[in-house]
């Protein structure tokens, strides 16, 4: 057992006891976290396409690691809604099931109705500070057509603001439906390298409409941030319906990333 000192992100340190079993001396808890950003990395972009059965032991010798950090990796990524575990298959890449989207939606609308409120009455400078940076980031890369950082910034702007909430429990739950947009979102942005002008529509409203949310919470308007909620989960959702509509037009076969979950 190896003592290691580790930085949090407010950059306070402190000691704590991590195995190093890693097959190339790397302690566990960094190898997780390696194995966890690379695999999430390509099941958003679809490079590890939904059903992929995820074999531990190929896994293994692919990050040079012991099993246990890469079953710590799948089951944060099971909690993101992005592997799926079968007791009888293994892990698998999770599957997007059409029949769930409405019901994703219908979350959405709850809870983030929920966290914007909260978020205007318990909100601080600094939240806000980083909330306009993150929404600037991800205008930047809407100009650049950079998809996969306007995926991010704006899955993190998201989650920044269920943080604000100050209610954990709301949060938890945001940020679960938040992680089973994730591959939507992206291939929907995936979609528009095809159709530059919708960079004008909808990417920008999008920004506009996280501008109007920030501007809201800082006056504390609960109530017309709760009807913009509404209006930005619409957005999202006719977006949505129309990528569902068109998804052959994808490199990926639509039975690729549309199907029943696994059982």
């Amino acid at each position: 057992m190896a003592k290691t000192t580790i930085t949090n992100a407010e950059g306070n340190f402190g000691h704590a006891e991590i195995e190093t079993r890693g097959k190339r001396g790397r302690p566990r808890g960094q190898a997780t976290q390696m194995v966890y950003d690379a695999l999430r990395d390509e099941i958003l972009t679809l490079e590890a396409k939904p059903g992929t059965y995820l074999d531990e032991t190929l896994l293994e010798k692919r990050f040079g690691v012991s099993r246990t950090p890469i079953r710590e990796a799948l089951i944060r990524l099971q909690s993101d809604r992005l592997v799926r575990f079968s007791a009888n298959r293994g892990h698998f890449v999770e599957l997007i099931s059409i029949e769930e989207v409405p019901r994703i939606f219908e979350a959405m609308d709850l809870y983030q109705a929920a966290v914007l409120r909260l978020a205007a009455q318990r909100h601080t400078p600094k939240i806000l500070q980083e909330l306009h940076e993150i929404n600037e980031a991800y205008l930047a890369a809407a100009d650049a057509y950079d998809h996969k950082v306007m995926t991010e910034m704006n899955h993190r702007f998201h989650l920044r603001i269920g943080e604000a909430s100050g209610n954990s429990f709301l949060a938890e739950a945001y940020t679960t439906a938040l992680n089973y947009t994730l591959r939507l979102t992206y291939l929907m942005f995936e979609k528009a390298r095809s159709q530059p002008s919708l960079r004008d529509g909808y990417y920008h409203r999008v920004y506009d409409e996280h501008k109007e949310m920030l501007a809201l919470i800082e006056q504390g308007e609960a109530d017309t941030l709760e009807a913009l909620s509404k209006e930005h989960t619409q957005l999202f959702c006719d977006r949505v319906s129309d990528f569902v509509n068109e998804r052959e037009s994808f490199r990926s076969k639509p039975t690729d990333f549309f199907s029943e979950p696994l059982s």
